[in-house]
């Protein structure tokens, strides 16, 4: 465990990955690399759930929300992994600093965005981003936009 709490577990995060630019084809295994337990973590980002108690993040409150917009449930594309953060915090439209954090997050627990993930780690980068998030700088951020265009 690190002096500010995190804990890391080793973790081979084989890539299976289809070729595509810029990101290893399927048989280059990504370097093992220590990650994250997103699931035991402290939370020292904002609050996911605005009823006003603090409900801790878990695997299962993740599952529920990814089970719904998930299609292949043994992948997770990048895309899904937005969309799922985006239903958690009940986004409708999201920033580039949100895009920045997501991306961030799939660093941390798979070494890079990736166009897709396997569904455990999507789900954990949900998990880590959702621990971690402190919000935008709402001054610059226009909520007419969606940040994805």
């Amino acid at each position: 465990m690190r002096p500010d709490g995190f804990q890391y577990s080793e973790a081979s995060t084989a890539s299976t990955l289809m070729c595509a630019p810029g990101f290893p084809a399927a048989e280059e295994p990504w370097e093992t690399a220590a990650v994250p337990d997103v699931w035991t973590m402290p939370s020292r980002g904002m609050e996911w759930c605005d009823c006003g108690q603090h409900h801790e993040l878990d695997r299962d409150i993740v599952l529920g929300f990814a089970r719904d917009l998930v299609d292949d449930q043994a992948w997770m594309t990048h895309d899904e992994v937005i969309d799922t953060a985006m239903d958690l915090w009940k986004y409708i439209s999201v920033c580039r600093f949100f895009l920045l954090a997501i991306g961030r997050s799939a660093s941390v627990v798979n070494g890079g965005p990736a166009p897709r993930y396997g569904f455990e780690r999507g789900m954990e980068i949900v998990a880590y981003f959702s621990k971690t998030w402190q919000g935008c700088p709402e001054e610059i951020c226009d909520p007419t936009t969606d940040g994805r265009d």
